[in-house]
């Protein structure tokens, strides 16, 4: 049993590191992007609105924290995942040794850690310029690991779906605009469309982070319970498409 255990450690060693190197050459475009967005974004808001409602700046806050990861996972993500799938990459690992679901998590985990930068950025915006206080939860590192695998598993399931590379970026797209909407508008305020906005990858985390972040630690576990079936929903399904024959 303990055997079992350590190959399947070693396996995902092996696989981080197999997406580190490759992600080597272009880490430094990954981070400009993911940060430059999020937190363009709430620097502009600033700056039309210096005044803002205090409960509205926070949503914007956390909202653009959320997109940081959006930006990473679900738009690159499919992006590379679909050019393995056409280069027919995809069938070198299909033959391999090694776990499919595995390398999901490999993948989906190495893109997340890329939107950190940008996730702290819009949060020392935040503090700097709004003023907002912020408080230092654990747990909001436990949730934005979970909200990238989940996105990750989003835009891989995109990238192998998608005829190409180019299609594959631009449902990545629609969906990122998805949830940059949703961080902008407040499903509250949406009142009847409500339940529609909880089938982004976005709404849960956005209701989470917020108690976290800014209440307190606080936690609603029914939504952590709704958002980690959600992960595991998208996770299995990634997985079963990539174990998929074409």
């Amino acid at each position: 049993m303990s055997g079992r255990s350590a190959d399947f450690g070693t396996m995902f060693i092996v696989l981080l590191r197999m997406q580190l190197a490759r992600l080597r050459q272009s880490w430094r475009s990954y981070i400009m992007v993911s940060a430059m967005m999020p937190g363009g974004i709430v620097l502009l808001l600033h700056l039309m609105n210096p005044h803002m409602a205090q409960l509205e700046r926070l949503h914007i806050i956390s909202g653009a924290m959320i997109l940081a990861e959006s930006l990473t996972t679900i738009v690159m993500l499919s992006q590379y995942v679909s050019f393995l799938k056409v280069s027919q990459a995809l069938d070198h690992y299909r033959v391999m040794p090694i776990s499919l679901p595995l390398l999901i998590i490999a993948m989906t985990s190495m893109y997340g850690l890329f939107a950190w930068p940008g996730v702290l950025l819009v949060a020392l915006e935040g503090s700097a310029l709004d003023h907002v206080p912020m408080h230092l939860a654990p747990l909001a590192i436990v949730l934005m690991l979970v909200v990238g695998l989940t996105m990750g598993a989003i835009g891989t399931i995109i990238g192998l779906l998608a005829p190409d590379e180019a299609l594959a970026g631009l449902f990545g797209n629609l969906l990122m605009m998805g949830v940059l909407f949703l961080g902008m508008a407040p499903v509250e305020s949406l009142k009847s469309w409500s339940l529609v906005w909880w089938i982004l990858p976005s709404t849960a985390p956005l209701a989470i982070l917020k108690q976290l972040v800014f209440f307190g630690p606080r936690v609603s576990w029914s939504e952590w319970l709704g958002f980690l079936l959600y992960a595991s929903i998208a996770l299995t399904v990634s997985a079963w498409l990539l174990r998929r024959p074409r």
